[in-house]
């Protein structure tokens, strides 16, 4: 019997440290929208000579591209700095897998409106880009970014998202 018992409060420990491993799930934290009295950024500020627009978010290890034709945004993670657990890898991407989202303005021809992409380098390079201060936001189109203190959060004008950071990262295709 006590064996037994023994057996029941280990499985009890182990539910209660496994709930709490779910409640640091990376998805948990993904910030809201942007509350009412966000800084609307100026986007030219952010501007780089291939006619998009690039920002990090709070000095950290995340940086984001809207590009205004065709529009979409692509936010980047540098790898070392990942503590999010990383998504298992799709057939057919021989390449980095989950350290860049991509969100569209509109439904592409093939894919999800917002997703990680499969990589085989960076998608701009953030030397020089300027940051994008908490409690910031920047539109370009119908693509708005804004920035959560180390987390960046893209949204279209029909309410998909992406949301990206050091351990945190999130995709809305509603």
């Amino acid at each position: 019997m006590p064996k037994f018992f023994a057996v029941l409060a280990g499985a009890a420990l182990a539910l209660t440290l496994a709930s709490c491993a779910s409640n640091s799930d990376s998805k948990m934290a993904v910030p809201e929208k942007p509350p009412v009295d966000v800084i609307h950024a100026d986007p030219t500020l952010y501007a780089n000579t291939y006619g998009s627009y690039t920002f990090r978010i709070g000095g950290g290890t995340v940086w984001c591209t809207i590009n205004p034709q065709p529009s979409y945004a692509v936010c980047e993670q540098n790898g070392p700095d990942v503590q999010y657990k990383l998504p298992t890898t799709p057939a057919g991407c021989d390449y980095a897998y989950g350290y860049q989202a991509r969100l569209w303005a509109v439904q592409p021809s093939q894919g999800k409106i917002a997703e990680f992409m499969c990589s085989s380098g960076l998608y701009a390079d953030p030397t020089g880009a300027s940051d994008l201060p908490n409690n910031n936001e920047i539109t370009v189109g119908t693509i708005t970014c804004y920035a959560a203190e180390k987390v960046a959060r893209c949204d279209n004008a029909t309410g998909q998202y992406i949301a990206l950071g050091s351990i945190v990262y999130g995709f809305g295709n509603n």
